[in-house]
């Protein structure tokens, strides 16, 4: 950077006729800068570079989720698109495209309609819960009642299902999240009903984006261009759950959640066997799960801080870590079968990742992982313990 004081002193010697090149050894400056400091007519200033705001590419997000609700808080729509930055940014950035935004158009007052039409073409699918009415051993003496998340595809009536830890609705999307990427297709309109799914509640750590509730899938599912229907017949999914308390009578005896997760997997590949030509028809007027990552992307993690005796609690469980985790915010990833705490940073000679497998009983206090590695300067390696 060449300073005001140096552009002032090429132009004296230049107009006092000295050669470019003359000035040039005098000063050490290279002709051509000589050159350009003469044609300059101002002297030269810093100018600090233009960076794209990090909010740019949320700017379309924004906007879609104002437009559809105007009243959207600033907190609110951090959550929904996991925000990266400042709450502060945030603010100023929603304040300024919610003025850019068409004064609302008063609605005349429309009678309510309790179905909507039913056909909407192939490539759509019913999603619900099924509560068997037998209990389950779910380990440390405890056995309860588990229920199962049901997608059978509208047209075909293929069909997938899968057994739950819990009714919570975050528990529903984890497990729709892997049997859409077991069909490899995400239908174009998911009608749910609601009946039994429980709404969100806390699992004591929170994090930007850890929103898995029903009011997030349905922003997720907007932003991905689905379609989520609700208050609908459902004939496929009730025939469904009609042929599957046929299958699992309830004088069963009790069995482990996994023993029962194998029984309903050979039930469903019957069933889908039946219709293979159907499916495949159908398969190919839903959407790719690339194309609708808004949807799928979320996955269910947080951070969180060991208590003062290193047991995090998580969904109603509580999982131990070393002193390596002590007053230190970890990050936490839950799925249905599994519960990963690693560090966020450099901690006690490496980074360290523990794995449990998710307890589906409550109240219970997990000491022994199944795996944890220890990171440290391109290495990776086992121990015991957590």
């Amino acid at each position: 950077m060449l300073s005001p004081e140096q552009w002032q002193e090429v132009h004296r010697l230049h107009a006092q006729g000295m050669p470019i090149k003359q000035i040039a050894r005098s000063r050490q400056l290279a002709p051509n800068t000589v050159r350009r400091l003469i044609r300059s007519p101002q002297p030269p200033r810093y100018k600090r570079p233009e960076r794209a705001s990090v909010a740019t590419a949320f700017e379309p997000l924004i906007l879609r989720l104002l437009t559809n609700d105007p009243a959207l808080t600033a907190a609110k729509i951090a959550r929904l698109i996991n925000w990266p930055a400042s709450a502060s940014l945030l603010r100023s950035h929603v304040a300024r495209l919610r003025a850019t935004l068409p004064p609302p158009r008063i609605q005349p007052q429309q009678p309510y309609v309790a179905f909507a039409p039913a056909h909407c073409g192939p490539g759509w699918s019913e999603c619900g819960l099924w509560l068997p009415t037998q209990e389950f051993d779910v380990g440390y003496g405890q056995t309860r009642t588990c229920p199962v998340l049901i997608m059978v595809a509208g047209e075909s009536r293929h069909l997938e299902a899968c057994i739950l830890p819990s009714s919570a609705f975050r528990d529903a999307w984890i497990a729709q999240h892997r049997m859409l990427h077991r069909w490899g297709v995400v239908p174009h309109t998911l009608r749910w009903d609601n009946d039994g799914i429980q709404p969100l509640t806390l699992w004591y750590f929170n994090e930007r984006g850890w929103d898995l509730s029903w009011d997030t899938y349905l922003a997720r599912a907007e932003l991905a261009d689905l379609t989520i229907q609700t208050r609908m017949p459902m004939p496929a999914l009730e025939a469904t759950r009609r042929s599957l308390k046929a299958a699992f009578p309830p004088q069963a005896p009790v069995i482990p959640p996994h023993v029962f997760a194998a029984y309903l997997k050979s039930w469903v590949d019957d069933a889908n066997a039946k219709v293979p030509s159907h499916w495949a028809s159908e398969r190919s007027a839903m959407r790719k799960p690339a194309d609708v990552s808004p949807l799928l992307g979320l996955r269910a993690r947080g951070r969180a801080t060991p208590g003062g005796d290193g047991y995090i609690p998580i969904a109603g469980n509580e999982y131990l870590v070393g002193s390596w985790g002590a007053r230190r915010k970890l990050s936490v990833e839950v799925t249905d079968t599994a519960v990963v705490i690693s560090s966020g940073g450099y901690h006690a000679g490496g980074f360290h990742t523990v794995t449990y497998t998710r307890s589906w009983a409550c109240g219970v206090r997990l000491t022994n992982p199944q795996l944890h590695t220890v990171s440290e300067s391109g290495t990776s390696k086992t121990i015991q313990g957590p």
